[in-house]
């Protein structure tokens, strides 16, 4: 099973942040599709940005408030 990393949407929504990444400990950015589109944000599994890759993690986005 792939680790789980915690994201927010950017202030302009067009960028998933991942504040700790969960393999490296460092921040990363993923594209988050366009707006107004079917299955925006686009979340799921992505490569890790970081030589710890191992695969990757899958994005969740985080709740308002946490």
């Amino acid at each position: 099973m792939k680790p789980t990393a915690e994201c927010e949407l950017s202030k302009d929504g067009t960028e998933l942040v991942v504040a700790r990444c969960p393999l490296c400990g460092k921040p990363h950015r993923h594209g988050a599709g366009k707006p107004g589109t079917p299955g925006y944000p686009t979340l799921g599994h992505r490569v890790a940005h970081c030589t710890k890759g191992g695969g990757g993690y899958v994005l969740k986005l985080r709740e308002p408030g946490q």
